[in-house]
């Protein structure tokens, strides 16, 4: 048998200290994924709100906005490996605290706020410790697998573990395994060697260095968006997509609730061909990237986007005069004759949107990746990410308010708007760049 390719993907998963890292990265954002679902699942039932999903998703968000960058200057000062152990315990700690929770949903954004606090320490820590066990020649390679994985665990965490858990369990059963998980992710952690450089004495005492500090990381990244238009756009790509996603995953249940007639802790199954479709943009994407550049093909995502949102919005005004929804129906009733057509049209739409979502985030991540500098990529996501929760924040605020007053449909109306002047934008952009405008 070969040896395994030295900057292949055998090779880096032979390394057991990144393997350990890896393994604790998978296991805690498919944790993360399923407790959003659960919590989402939870809400809807407990209150039949928009605008409560809004501010729950916003608690989420919120700590990313506020005080992502200034985390990474810290986690800059601390030791990685013990960054990553507490910050697990942590987490496995405060999923303790759901347990003495009943219905509450006020202590429910204080706890999940809490959450999200101590996991913006996770994240920087993570991928700085990437380059301390993997040469320089995997990086790329490994990255790319950190990448995936995130978006795997958004399926896995979402579309699988989350509904398993909530149907099939109770509530402190569910917090309980997650709990679990986040204890095996430091387990995993405290079992990888990482060698570190000596921090110095002086390093510890921040006062006003943070400040300064993080002040000149967000500068120089900020340089760097606006001397490059290809990046500026790809980042805007990414910032809504992303955006876009958890604005989705805020209206959906009520989508399924108030206008397919399906109970919110199945929604799952009726937007589980965005998954599906997710996948097949990664291998429809190869092939296209050979006969249009990356920038066409994100446009060309976006568009598509915006009408899968029109036609979603639709469906939004057939369905509630329709009698889909003269009363909730459990999952098995979903392939009654009177029920199957409409359904299956969002399905359909949902497998669409996520084959969209695939063209315009890898396509733009991918641009993004061979135009920054290797030593300011991990600066510049990290802004992409704040930036798409920054976005996010007046949408959940009021969308949800605004799906509650004047229906889901007309909302998703708004959105499909504002995702086709990006698109106009972004077509705009290239054409000009191609020399063809």
């Amino acid at each position: 048998m070969n040896p395994p390719t030295p900057g292949g993907l055998a090779h880096i998963l032979a390394n057991r200290q990144f393997l350990y890292l890896w393994l604790a990265q998978a296991l805690s954002q498919i944790a993360l994924n399923a407790l959003l679902y659960t919590l989402l699942v939870r809400v809807e039932e407990w209150t039949g709100s928009s605008t409560a999903l809004g501010l729950l998703i916003l608690s989420f968000i919120l700590p990313s906005v506020v005080m992502g960058a200034a985390a990474g200057v810290f986690v800059d000062r601390w030791r990685k490996k013990r960054v990553l152990i507490v910050t697990n315990l942590l987490r496995a700690l405060i999923l303790v605290g759901f347990l003495a929770l009943s219905q509450s949903f006020i202590l429910v954004l204080i706890v999940n706020l809490a959450f999200a606090i101590v996991s913006q320490f996770f994240a920087p820590a993570e991928l700085s410790a990437i380059p301390a066990i993997v040469p320089k020649e995997q990086l790329l390679v490994a990255n790319g697998l950190f990448n995936l994985t995130l978006n795997s665990a958004q399926l896995l965490g979402f579309v699988i573990l989350g509904p398993i858990l909530v149907k099939s369990l109770s509530g402190s059963e569910v917090f309980i395994i997650l709990s679990a998980l986040y204890v095996i992710c430091a387990i995993f952690i405290w079992q990888m060697q990482l060698n570190e450089p000596p921090i110095e004495k002086d390093a510890l005492h921040l006062r006003n260095g943070w400040i300064d500090a993080m002040l000149n990381e967000l500068k120089e990244g900020w340089r760097l968006l606006t001397s490059d238009n290809s990046i500026s756009v790809s980042i805007l790509h990414l910032t809504l997509v992303n955006s876009l996603i958890l604005v989705i995953g805020m209206l959906a249940p009520g989508f399924v609730s108030r206008v397919l007639g399906v109970r919110a802790a199945d929604a799952v199954f009726v937007m589980a061909p965005a998954g599906v479709g997710m996948v097949c943009g990664l291998f429809a994407l190869p092939p296209m990237a050979r006969t249009w550049t990356k920038e066409r093909i994100a446009n060309g995502g976006i568009l598509l986007i915006s009408a899968t949102l029109i036609l979603l919005g639709l469906v939004g005004q057939i369905g509630p005069a329709s009698a889909l929804t003269s009363m909730p129906v459990h999952l098995g009733d979903i392939l009654l004759p009177e029920k199957t057509p409409l359904i299956t049209l969002v399905m359909m739409l949902a497998f669409v949107l996520g084959l969209s979502y695939a063209f315009v985030n890898i396509s733009a991540q991918t641009l993004v990746q061979e135009r920054v500098p290797f030593d300011l990529r991990g600066r510049i996501f990290a802004a992409q990410f704040a930036l798409a929760n920054a976005a996010a924040v007046v949408p959940l605020l009021f969308l949800g308010g605004l799906a509650d007053l004047i229906g889901i449909n007309v909302v998703t109306y708004v959105g499909a708007g504002i995702v086709f002047i990006s698109g106009v934008f972004s077509i705009f952009h290239t054409r000009r760049a191609e020399g063809t405008l």
